[in-house]
């Protein structure tokens, strides 16, 4: 389970989205037994059923094509469906049709960590060391922006910005595995089965710009609770063996195939947001749940497919699974 220190100290605040590789709407439809991650998909006029899979992306565990394929019902799916759908990520094919969207958001990007503007920057007379509990808290801090993030001129910007740099950080850069995603794409490639996707990248690259920029939350702190804040991350980031203890669990329930019991674990975490409505949990779940149903609902009536997501887009009262069914579709879990 995580450090005590870390579920006091980031969970009581109000920016889980620090967290957002990790944070989910998991407050689920009740189903009778414990649901999984596959679903079955029919009714509504379908003459074939499709499938809803939840996936993990990586989150510190090397997933292999066993414990994929071994989740229940997966190796029967395969062999019914023609195509299966992915979000839309950075792959190679999003990135050659999309490339001009693709370069315009990442630049808007690459400006905002080389350059975050001037509300970003430390007030005049502000100085970190003050700020935080102990020298030793400082220390660390210095030493992570300094030689971690390779920049000598990190206390020019407020811990604001590095709080939303964090999320960057643990987005892109920091320890991942190999994502569920990543073994069953190669799996289906050598079945000859289609590959898709629910959205394009530069819609998807443009929501998760705006998740890792969004800063009003924290900027409601005041400066010590924000370097504070920005130390419990760092020191969070530095303890890899914690890390991967929690990492580990978290995989570890994953493949117990139970989305239940995942409720549980997250919410012990103090990590259960439930259905999100605003902010940048908002746009990186339920408005892509939004977007992602005309595209889900075309593919389903022209052949037999399976949508995989990532698992937390199948948790809440805003779910894919909730939309489809208010549509009119009968999903089960696959036992």
């Amino acid at each position: 389970m995580q450090p005590t220190f870390v579920k006091k100290t980031i969970m009581k605040r109000s920016f889980l989205s620090l967290l957002v590789i990790f944070s989910a709407m998991v407050t689920y439809a009740q189903e009778s037994g414990n649901p999984g991650w596959l679903w079955e998909v029919s009714g509504n006029g379908l003459t074939q059923k499709s499938y809803l899979f939840g996936t993990c992306h990586g989150d510190g565990h090397n997933f292999t094509k066993e414990e994929v394929l071994g989740i229940a019902g997966m190796e029967n799916a395969l062999k019914e469906v023609k195509a299966v759908l992915f979000e839309g990520g950075m792959n190679t094919e999003r990135i050659k049709t999309d490339s001009a969207e693709i370069v315009k958001e990442v630049e808007k990007m690459m400006k905002w960590l080389r350059n975050p503007g001037p509300e970003h920057m430390m007030p005049k007379g502000t100085y970190y060391k003050p700020l935080f509990d102990t020298i030793a808290h400082f220390n660390e801090v210095n030493k992570f922006l300094y030689y971690t993030m390779k920049d000598p001129e990190y206390w020019k910007k407020n811990p604001s910005y590095w709080l939303g740099r964090m999320r960057f950080y643990m987005a892109f850069v920091w320890k991942r595995g190999t994502p569920v995603d990543v073994v069953l794409k190669k799996e289906i490639g050598d079945r000859g089965i289609e590959a898709g996707y629910v959205e394009k990248t530069d819609s998807l690259s443009g929501t998760l710009f705006a998740s890792l920029t969004d800063t009003k939350v924290i900027d409601t702190l005041s400066m010590k609770e924000q370097a504070k804040s920005l130390y419990t991350i760092v020191h969070y980031i530095i303890n890899n063996d914690s890390v991967s203890g929690w990492y580990k669990q978290f995989a570890e329930v994953y493949l117990e195939n139970d989305t239940c019991k995942m409720e549980r674990f997250l919410r012990e975490a103090g990590m259960v947001a439930g259905t999100e409505t605003e902010g940048p949990e908002k746009e990186i779940k339920y408005d892509r749940n939004v977007a992602w149903i005309p595209v889900i609902r075309r593919n389903f009536t022209e052949k037999p497919c399976m949508v995989a997501v990532g698992c937390r887009h199948l948790m809440g009262s805003e779910s894919v699974i909730a939309m489809l069914r208010r549509e009119g579709y009968t999903v089960e879990p696959v036992k």
